[in-house]
This record gives C-alpha cells, sequence and structure tokens, in this order.
C-alpha cells in the first residue's frame, strides 16, 4: 500500500522513479493500525475472543519492529539508489580574493566542493567568471541562512580580508560544522597587530597554515609569482624528499590522504604523509624548474 500511495501523490511532481521509491520505502507505516488497533481489541474482547487484549502491544511491536528495519536500512537504500546526499567533504569559503579563489581552484581540482560567500561584488563576479561555484552576500544573513546549499559541505575556511567578518562567520558555522571544523586565516593586524586589535581567541577558529601565518603573507606570495601546486608522494619522492625540496619560499596548504580525507596544514597537523598522499602548497617557482619550463619551450617550438 505504501508504495502505491506515493506513486499516486506523486504524480505531477518532479520527483524521479527512484526518490519515490525512497519516499515509499522510508515514509510513515502504521499510523492507522496504531489507531484502530485498540477499538478492534475492545470489540474482540466484548465478543469473547481469546487473547483479544494481545493485539494493541503486539500492533505496536510490528509498527516499531519496521520502523526500526526501514531506519537501519535508509542510508544503504539511498545509496544503492543514487538518492543519497554527497558527504560533507566539500568547504564554504568566506572571503572572495584572489587567495580564496586561487585556494578554492585548488580544492576543486582535489574532487572537493568549494563554494565561495561574499559580498564584494566585483570578488564574486571573478569567481564566477573563473568557474567557481560563488554566494553574492553576507555569508551571516538571514539570506544566507535560507539560500545557502550547504549540501556535502562539511567545513568552513574564513579568509575574509575582514577579521570582524570572519569572527562572526567561524561562530555562525561553529554550530553547523562543529567546532573541529571551523577554520580561519588571520590577517596580518591579528598576527603582528597590538592586542587591543585581535578577535578573542574563544571566538575565533582552528588557525590555518600556522598561528603566524597571515593571509597578508600568502596573497603576497601571490603577488610575487608564487603558485599553488599539488604533489602527489611515491616510494622515491617521500615526505622527507618534498620538505627538503621545497624548504624555503613558500607555504604547505593541505594533505589529501589515500582515502580522501583533506587534512589543513597547522598546530594540529602531525601526520606523517606517506605514498599516494597528495601536498597541496603554495610555492614561488624554482630556477631549474623556470630553466626546464624554458627548454620545453624551445623543444616544443622547433
Amino acid at each position: 500500500g505504501q508504495p502505491l500511495k506515493v506513486w499516486l501523490s506523486g504524480i505531477g511532481t518532479q520527483f524521479t522513479w527512484r526518490e519515490k521509491l525512497m519516499l515509499a520505502w522510508i515514509g510513515p507505516r502504521g499510523i492507522v493500525a496504531a489507531a484502530i488497533s485498540g477499538l478492534f481489541a475492545l470489540r474482540l474482547q466484548e465478543a469473547g475472543f481469546a487473547g483479544a487484549d494481545m493485539l494493541v502491544p503486539l500492533t505496536f511491536i510490528v509498527i516499531l519492529g519496521t520502523v526500526i528495519f526501514a531506519s537501519a536500512t535508509a542510508r544503504p537504500a539511498a545509496r544503492w539508489l543514487g538518492v543519497a546526499d554527497p558527504e560533507d567533504r566539500g568547504v564554504l569559503i568566506v572571503g572572495s580574493n584572489r587567495l580564496s579563489r586561487a585556494i578554492a581552484a585548488a580544492l576543486n581540482t582535489q574532487g572537493f566542493r568549494t563554494l565561495l560567500a561574499d559580498g564584494d561584488y566585483t570578488g564574486i563576479r571573478t569567481a564566477r567568471m573563473e568557474g567557481l561555484n560563488a554566494y553574492f552576500g553576507n555569508p551571516v544573513s538571514p539570506e544566507a541562512d535560507r539560500t545557502l546549499d550547504l549540501v556535502g559541505i562539511g567545513r568552513l575556511f574564513a579568509m575574509s580580508r575582514h577579521p570582524e567578518l570572519n569572527a562572526l562567520a567561524t561562530v555562525r558555522y561553529r554550530r553547523e560544522f562543529g567546532a573541529g571544523n571551523v577554520y580561519v586565516l588571520r590577517t596580518r593586524r591579528e598576527t603582528d597587530g597590538a592586542e587591543r586589535e585581535r578577535i578573542a581567541s574563544h571566538i575565533q577558529g582552528r588557525p590555518m597554515f600556522g598561528e603566524n601565518v597571515s593571509h597578508s603573507a600568502l596573497l603576497g606570495l601571490l603577488e610575487e609569482g608564487a603558485k599553488i601546486s599539488a604533489t602527489r608522494l611515491t616510494e622515491a619522492f617521500d615526505w622527507d624528499a618534498y620538505q627538503q625540496r621545497f624548504a624555503d619560499g613558500g607555504q604547505l596548504l593541505f594533505a589529501v590522504s589515500p582515502a580522501g580525507r583533506l587534512y589543513v596544514t597547522g598546530p594540529a597537523f602531525d601526520a606523517r604523509p606517506t605514498a599516494d598522499w597528495v601536498l597541496i602548497g603554495l610555492y614561488k617557482p624554482r630556477p631549474e624548474d623556470d630553466e626546464a619550463a624554458g627548454k620545453q619551450a624551445k623543444a616544443a617550438g622547433a
């Protein structure tokens, strides 16, 4: 009866047959039985049927069993039907400045969904022209609460140039994503300024990339020609070799495990990457890299 009810009520809607089947599987059941079982039990007792007093508890046991079974199998069924929400691997990035856009693009390349949110129209327009998913508006506004699509997003990177907005965003989204998944990239004023100019630590998120790494410092690297690159470790080119190669001239930003988990570098990053980890960093071109690129260009033009 449940599939038929869902199918009939879904006529004229945009639900696919998979979604209708999922609704039929998890939809409420046993309401009518629960409502009338008491009446039936009373009438059966009056008619002299033995064991009629067991009808109500048996009805509720059956209802409870079907509900537990449907709940336990809901996620596997949703995955099998292809209607399950994606895992919360995505990132909400507050800010649409050049650094925010570069990091969003790098994470997209690694398969992580990103959503930029900012009230700066120029930055949002540029982000959209670069093919990035972006929301124009204050990320802590009532409209953002209603319209931001956070399906599949489980982290916040507060990377605005405005520390007050970053603090508001961390407070707002801490209850959405959990305190351990809310990060903030500090501004120069917060890392080097006087104490009276800083945001209180208890309303900030986890520091991105290190206690003393600032937005201005990373943006300066970009302006000096540094680029965000991803490097996959191998048995030959391991973590030690990576650190030696990129010992200076940049900043390690993220690490992605072979299982696809994203790690933000900083005080809490204590993993030791091994083969098949992907390391994402912002580094200036090395002289030998420029030399190799020049040779390739000459070879291509020959």
